[in-house]
């Protein structure tokens, strides 16, 4: 049995790769949120779609990269997704030419994703389509919530023709002049099944776009209407195990930065995090109460492994209110897993293997959690084409590490890397996940138009929340290089 008392043990397993019993496939769009595993298992390989040029760095830290634009150049899938690279014939024929123990890391599992691989003899390492839709259900989680006697934002669940027959003036009354819409049949993250509503006109326009119970090809029967709660948009990482539920330190969520994603999106939409956030001692208390009662409860019902909470905090009135669960890995990773390697604290990402793996081991649950409320500091953004037209990316730029000269207002490639170690002075950065090549065009503001990730290693966010003046200068200075302007 593994005995897991510090980082030191885990640090034996970067040396000496842990032994899954069998091979494990990370699959992904493009290799960089999938490689992680790869530091610690031995005889981890990727399956990607994207032929990257962060795959000649990646390919040092997994055993193998499978590409499917490069076995297949032409190949076109109807949605850019790990359902459909599982579907397709060629990546069928490689796993199959595989035998033994076999294991797929995902994102996460769906239905569509459990009927593509009904017939191939694949364990995936994540859980049920059953369990994540139990937790991430908007609905439910408010449920679930009161079960395990914590309180949810105030607000009701309503059917849909409660915001279609009652007048604006009662809701305000009820709900107060603000307000928000949750759309509890979109489980994915990123802001897209909620709406902010402060107006009479943004009411009707929601209810124009809902007229037929239709939203976004999704049909909308109920919804949560809660108040508006003032405060910053916050998550933490979790892990469920079999000891205990593991807590890292609060991120606080990049939202609605208009040179990085479009506002005709929406709003409250996710772009990056800052990690390692302050807080006292009080806050700290209810986002760990919060995360392991919640935590706690998952295991039971079956649930392990990673998943987030999103939740907004309110230091006025020092206190903590759950928004959602993201019963999943979450767009926090592996930024998050690499910060803590940088300041010696063992990735969470190690437990869930180990409890999928159904490797023995053994934990303190209250002492580890010690450690993941060590200081941390750094953040990522995703950036996009905000514009409502395509671009061409003029000049190919290369994974890794750059300073921004201050003078020139120019960026400087300096060596390859992708991890946060190399980032020394605020000037400095990473791109990384999915550099567009020279002549590839950029789509408009659709999800699929993102572009590549940048890591710092500070908090870029002013106290609006907006980027500060000289990482502000940075995103231009990437723009400009790449498409030859400066993205607003």
């Amino acid at each position: 049995m593994l005995k897991i008392n510090s980082y030191q043990d885990f640090e034996y397993f970067l040396n000496n790769k842990l032994d899954p019993k069998g091979i494990v496939f990370g699959v992904g769009v493009t290799s960089f949120m999938r490689f992680f595993p790869g530091l610690f298992l031995h005889n981890y390989k990727l399956i990607t779609f994207k032929d990257c040029k962060d795959n000649e760095i990646i390919k040092d830290y997994v055993d193998e990269i499978f590409i499917l634009k490069k076995r297949r150049p032409t190949i076109k899938l109807p949605y850019t997704n790990a359902n459909q690279i599982l579907r397709n014939k060629t990546v069928r024929n490689y796993l199959n030419s595989y035998k033994g123990k076999k294991y797929l890391f995902l994102y996460k599992e769906n239905t569509n994703i459990k009927h593509a691989i009904k017939d191939m003899n694949l364990q995936v390492i994540g859980n049920s389509p059953r369990l994540n839709k139990m937790f991430e259900d908007k609905v439910n989680f408010r449920k679930i919530l009161k079960k395990i006697n914590l309180d949810p934002i105030p607000g009701d669940t309503v059917p849909l023709t409660y915001l279609q027959e009652t007048d604006y003036q009662q809701i305000t009354a009820k709900y107060g002049a603000k307000f928000v819409i949750q759309m509890p049949q979109f489980l994915l993250g990123g802001g897209k099944g909620t709406k902010f509503i402060d107006s009479k006109r943004q009411l009707n326009d929601y209810l124009r776009k809902v007229e037929d119970g239709v939203y976004k090809k999704k049909e909308i029967d109920i919804v949560n209407i809660t108040k508006y709660v003032e405060g910053i948009s916050c998550s933490v990482t979790c892990c469920a195990t079999k000891y205990g539920t593991l807590v890292s330190r609060v991120q606080q969520q990049i939202l609605d930065i208009p040179q990085v994603i479009s506002p005709k999106k929406g709003c409250g939409l996710f772009v990056g995090h800052v990690f390692g956030l302050k807080f006292n001692r009080s806050i700290i208390n209810q986002v760990n109460n919060l995360s392991i009662k919640l935590g706690d409860y998952m295991y039971q019902k079956g649930f392990k492994g990673i998943f987030g909470i999103d939740m907004i905090i309110n230091t006025k009135e020092n206190k903590v209110y759950p928004v959602e669960c993201n019963a999943r890995y979450t767009g926090a990773l592996p930024m998050i897993s690499m910060l803590h390697m940088k300041n010696r604290i063992i990735p969470l990402d190690w437990f869930h293997f180990l409890e999928f793996l159904k490797i023995p081991y053994k934990i303190d649950a209250k002492k580890l959690n010690k450690m993941y409320q060590k200081p941390i500091e750094g953040s990522h953004i995703v950036l996009s084409n905000i514009r409502d037209y395509s671009i061409e990316v003029k000049k190919e730029l290369e994974v890794g590490l750059y300073k921004y000269n201050l003078k020139t207002k120019k960026i400087e490639f300096k060596k390859s890397s992708i991890f946060y170690d190399d980032l020394k002075s605020k000037n400095d950065f990473i791109l990384v996940d999915g550099v567009p090549k020279q002549g590839q065009i950029i789509k408009k503001w659709s999800r699929l138009a993102r572009i590549v990730h940048v890591l710092f290693n500070a908090d870029i966010l002013n106290q609006k929340h907006q980027l500060k003046k000289e990482y502000l200068e940075i995103v231009y200075a990437i723009y400009k290089s790449m498409f030859g302007k400066k993205q607003p």
